[in-house]
């Protein structure tokens, strides 16, 4: 079908869990600028939407409905591009959401321009309330003020339904009503002063300055005349021009009412990268021959401008990112794009600072650390054409890039880049590969330690398998060895009393070792806190969640219990609540408590810590490796942040604290997980000339997850696992897809799972698993109840079968009883 070059009406794509779109009209005013990736301001029912326009039609004669208008198309181009609208689609097909779902997930968040419901406490004398929760909503209301509807809802736990508050606004206790807001993150803009342009000389200011008396005023027309004449830039940063005149703003006011200079508001841009250290020159690059044999394999692909995906499998300091860079090159001097995905914030420092080296202000960063104008600015230079290179976590593999010719997912195999909320609940490597096959371009995919899928396609020939097994060569052109990994089997040491607190005196000494040799060390605790769990000994009470079916960490830094899963925090009591008992013991060991042994045990050892209570602040990454590299702390301990992408070549000893922390967690990819862990962490080791050993404490040293690991074995280790999932149709050999059921009354939530889950079963037939409901691990999690069922298949039965059948089931059961809610995840990565 041809666009009209007036189009009457628009289907618009909105952010809400309906799989359909919308169709609008376009008033007359805005016929000319409409076009398919434009954001639209739309009425939804009583509220103001921004979707995206999706199709733009011509309007019937007669529409059997009456269309309501567009209320605004915010932006000056699309949002989305042609290519973007397509991908979307096929994740919103893939991942069973909506469409606009799926777009929210590609725009930046808070640019958004919405509708809210506001309820106000009415302040009438006259009307009381009739029960106990409307007295305790009207008090919060008269408290807090002004309240958003979901807020009320989140606060008091669902109990404020829609029914309840129009009783209240009936019995004259509140108003309730739809305020429009305006978008949380704008185009920053700030205050520049420049001469009036008939006066934009040297000779005419001079002529200005003479007939001046105040001092500062002519100071602040130095500045302009000096600019002039050096032809730099005479639009000035307000702020600036009177901190170099060191003026007042009285002075600057007056010559602008006197028609001398002018104000004007200029965009300005907020970037993250705006206080890292400066990025030198890199260094001449020399391939060596198993990155040499590399390059050569992917550029020869890339000369056939077809689609194609590479799994590099090279050992840790192999090179990697150095190939990626190589290839780079040759895509950008093709007048092309790249984005490189990297799988966690930690790695980003590191990342941008190599990649800005070679590619400087082409390089635009985006990941959740960001702050939202930073994320906003960068997202807009990226939309405008100006970054070449994304470099970014997993929103990344979204970014709004055109003519893209690569896209690297390095560390292919880390499960960050699954997510898990909100909706789409999508894996950017698979979003990453499939864009490439939209875009006719290459897709490198990088590990050490491929995850079993990537592995499983290589080997089938889906993928091309290049491997890098040696190690960058030193200077002097030795290769590099893997270094040698010891097992302390922790149940043994205890027995024969080789144990002090955590550490094993293998590990101790081991330390002690590399410390008298002024040598560096990284350990690795996969806990945070200091205590995971605390009890009494008394009576056995242990403080839980209110919220979560879990208990609390104890941080000793502010004395108190958290929750891990909902956030949630309390003090940490005296004594036990329950039987007065004056001593809690403190059980299992965090990052916390690991630091602290580890400053008694060495009191002049200079100690790093890196979790999620040390690293919450904008650079916090950044500050402690760079603190590291440069030499200033001898011990890096922290969770999996130090587990994967550090290269410091006086890292001599790498020691695991608790190598089997996730090895018996209800999962089939426990294992996999466990053997990626090990083997990322132990690749930190023996990066220079100094040589490397790996300590690795563990209670299950004959397990094949840690044994192979020991090994540096990827292959004996990938046959194993292989084998065993092949028996139960798990991924590769089959697929899942995860149901999870939740809500605020558990009896709701089971008798739904319980009738979702056989309806499925009995429409599946017998070649398709319904395994479930069960609780879930966690069985409560932010006062939500949760029940899961999986849904498993092997490969010889169409996914989009399965899928049609969860639909067709959801519109067959209709609606889920008040506050359950299904949330379905097509490849699921978390049984937790």
């Amino acid at each position: 079908m041809s666009i009209p070059s007036q189009p009457d009406s628009v289907q618009v794509a909105l952010p809400l869990p309906i799989p359909q779109t919308f169709t609008y009209r376009v008033p007359e005013a805005l016929r000319s600028r409409v076009m398919p990736g434009h954001r639209a301001v739309v009425p939804f029912g009583n509220r103001i939407l921004t979707g995206v326009i999706v199709n733009i039609e011509e309007t019937p004669e007669e529409p059997s409905v009456e269309l309501r208008d567009i209320i605004d198309l915010p932006d000056e181009i699309p949002a989305l591009t042609p290519e973007l609208l397509k991908l979307t689609r096929w994740m919103a097909d893939y991942y069973l959401c909506s469409w606009g779902e799926a777009i929210r997930a590609a725009l930046p968040s808070g640019i958004e321009l919405e509708s809210q419901r506001m309820v106000f406490a009415s302040g009438r004398t006259d009307s009381l309330p009739t029960t106990p929760l409307e007295e305790e909503v009207l008090a919060y209301l008269i408290r807090e003020g002004p309240t958003p509807v979901a807020r009320l809802q989140r606060v008091f736990s669902g109990r404020v339904t829609a029914h309840i508050l129009r009783r209240m606004e009936r019995g004259g206790l509140v108003h309730i009503g739809s305020f429009l807001q305006h978008p949380r993150v704008r185009i920053k803009t700030e205050a520049h002063v420049r001469p009036v342009p008939e006066l934009a000389s040297p000779q005419a200011l001079r002529q200005i300055q003479q007939q001046l008396r105040g001092a500062r005023q002519k100071a602040i027309l130095d500045v302009f005349i000096q600019a002039l004449e050096t032809g730099a830039s005479t639009v000035l940063p307000r702020k600036v021009l009177l901190q170099c005149a060191g003026a007042s703003a009285g002075s600057l006011t007056a010559l602008i009412k006197r028609g001398i200079l002018e104000q004007v508001d200029q965009e300005v841009t907020r970037s993250y990268l705006e206080d890292e250290p400066p990025s030198a020159s890199p260094p001449p690059f020399t391939p060596h021959p198993d990155q040499e044999a590399a390059i050569r394999t992917i550029l020869e692909g890339m000369k056939h401008e077809r689609y194609h995906t590479y799994l590099l499998h090279g050992v840790t300091g192999s090179g990697k990112t150095a190939v990626y860079i190589e290839v780079l090159h040759e895509v950008l001097a093709s007048g092309k794009t790249g984005i490189v995905l990297v799988p966690e914030i930690a790695l980003t420092p590191q990342t941008v600072q190599r990649f800005r080296k070679h590619f400087g202000e082409q390089v635009a960063v985006m990941h959740s650390r960001m702050s939202a104008g930073e994320r906003y600015d960068a997202w807009r230079a990226i939309r405008h054409g100006q970054a070449s290179v994304v470099i970014g976590p997993r929103s990344a593999v979204l970014a709004p890039v055109e003519r893209l010719g690569l896209i690297v997912v390095d560390e292919e195999h880390e499960p960050s880049y699954k997510q898990f909320d909100p909706t789409p609940r999508y894996h950017a490597r698979e979003v990453a590969i499939m864009r490439a096959y939209m875009n006719n371009c290459l897709c490198i995919l990088g590990s050490a330690t491929p995850s079993l899928e990537s592995y499983f396609n290589a080997m089938r020939g889906k993928y091309t398998l290049i491997a890098m097994p040696r190690r960058v060569p030193t200077a002097a052109g030795d290769t590099l060895p893997l270094p040698d990994v010891r097992l302390v089997d922790l149940r043994d040491a205890r027995k024969k009393r080789r144990m002090e607190g955590p550490f094993s005196r293998t590990l101790l000494e081991a330390i002690d070792e590399r410390l008298t040799r002024g040598e560096q060390i990284i350990l690795l605790q996969n806990r945070r806190g200091f205590a995971p769990v605390v009890e009494c000994p008394s009576c056995g009470w242990s403080p839980r969640c209110q919220d979560c079916a879990v208990t609390m960490t104890y941080h000793r830094s502010k004395h108190q219990l958290r929750c891990h899963y909902c956030g949630r925090t309390q003090r940490m009591p005296s004594r036990c609540p329950e039987c007065q008992e004056p001593e809690l013991e403190l059980l299992g060991t965090g990052t916390q408590r690991v630091e602290e042994d580890l400053q008694k045990r060495f009191p002049e050892a200079r100690i790093l810590r890196m979790d999620l209570d040390t690293t919450g602040k904008k650079h916090a990454h950044s500050r402690i490796l760079e603190q590291f590299r440069q030499g200033k702390a001898d011990i890096l301990l922290g969770t999996q942040m130090v587990a994967k992408g550090l290269d410091f070549h006086r890292v001599t000893l790498v020691g695991v604290i608790q190598a089997d922390t996730s090895l018996l967690l209800p999962d089939f990819r426990a294992g996999e997980r466990t053997f990626q862990l090990l083997t990322q962490v132990a690749g930190r080791a023996g990066r220079g000339p100094l040589g490397g050993e790996v300590i690795l404490q563990t209670r299950y040293a004959e397990h094949p997850a840690i044994r192979y690991a020991a090994r540096h074995d990827y292959e004996s280790f990938a046959r194993h696992e292989l084998q065993e999932r092949k028996a139960f149709f798990y991924p590769p050999y089959g697929y899942l897809i995860g149901l999870s059921f939740r809500g605020t009354h558990e009896a709701s939530v089971e008798s739904y799972a319980l009738a979702f889950s056989m309806a499925l079963q009995e429409k599946l037939g017998t070649d398709v698993s319904v395994l479930g409901p069960e609780q879930a691990f966690v069985y409560r999690i932010k006062k939500l109840y949760r029940y899961q069922t999986l849904v498993r298949a092997p490969l010889g039965v169409p996914r989009q079968d399965v899928k049609q059948a969860i639909r067709e089931v959801e519109t067959a059961l209709g609606p889920p009883p008040r506050g359950v809610r299904l949330v379905i995840d097509v490849d699921p990565h978390s049984f937790i």
